[in-house]
């Protein structure tokens, strides 16, 4: 089975393969399936998806706060042009926000594993 970071990838790289429309209402709709099947199948959370539920809850409450309870997928339309630019946005957040990680770990773009099972070039967002 791949690592959750290498799906991410995947879904980045090529989103009509893994999503029915090319939305971030769709990615939601994924994640929580993936979430849904983990749970029945018993398999512990890793460090990369603890790390991508920090990150969903960073753009609720850091990025974009509202004083309105809004998902984090309505949070990233609201800010953006479409589905299809807050999908895009999603990932361009996720990018920075390990950046940022990375940085205040002091650790250099593209050296060790500092959040979990994602590592440069593996979860490599271009």
């Amino acid at each position: 089975m791949q690592s959750f970071s290498e799906l991410l990838e995947e879904v980045k790289k090529r989103p009509p393969l893994y999503l029915n429309r090319y939305s971030i209402f769709s990615f939601q709709s994924f994640y929580n399936g993936y979430l849904i099947a983990k749970h029945m199948y018993n398999l512990p959370e890793t460090k990369a998806e603890q790390e991508f539920d920090t990150f969903l809850n960073w753009i609720r409450e850091e990025c974009f706060p509202l004083k309105i309870n809004r998902s984090w997928a309505e949070i990233l339309f609201i800010y953006s042009s479409d589905e299809r630019d807050a999908l895009d946005r999603l990932f361009n957040l996720f990018e920075e926000y390990i950046e940022q990680k990375r940085a205040s770990f002091g650790v250099a773009k593209g050296s060790g594993e500092i959040l979990g099972d994602i590592v440069e070039p593996t979860f490599d967002i271009t």
